[in-house]
C-alpha cells in the first residue's frame, strides 16, 4: 500500500483544523524510555496533547511557527514498515509544516 492509501488515524480528527503550538523531543528520556515527540496542538480554546513515540526522520519545515493548515497524522501499520506504525505530514506544505515518522501514538493530555 502507498501513502495514498493510508488512512487517517483517529486520535486527532480533522487534524488540518488544529494549530501545532508545542513541539518537544526527549531523545534519551532518564527514565530509560525509548525515544518520543510530543506534540501540543489548540484549536477553539482546546488544548491537545499527543506523544509519539520512537520518532524518526523529523523535518520542520523553515517558515515557522505558524498556523499549519495541512497537518496529517496518518495510520500506517498495514506497510508492514518495521516498528512504524503513524506518519505525521502536512498535505499542503505549509510553511513551518513538521513531518516525521513515529511507531506509535497516544494522548497524553490537555
Amino acid at each position: 500500500m502507498g501513502k495514498d492509501r493510508d488512512s487517517r488515524h483517529p486520535i486527532l480528527p480533522e487534524s488540518w483544523t488544529w494549530e501545532i503550538v508545542g513541539l518537544s523531543i526527549q531523545r534519551e528520556p532518564s527514565d530509560a524510555a525509548e525515544p518520543y515527540l510530543d506534540l501540543t496542538v489548540k484549536r477553539a480554546g482546546v488544548t491537545r496533547r499527543l506523544r509519539f513515540w520512537s520518532p524518526q526522520d523529523l523535518v520542520v519545515e523553515e517558515g515557522g511557527p505558524t498556523m499549519t493548515s495541512g497537518l496529517e497524522i496518518l495510520d500506517v501499520r498495514s506497510r508492514g514498515l518495521d516498528r512504524l506504525g503513524v506518519r505525521v505530514s502536512d498535505f499542503e506544505g505549509s510553511p513551518g509544516a513538521v513531518r516525521f515518522w513515529a511507531r506509535a501514538v497516544e494522548e497524553i493530555g490537555t
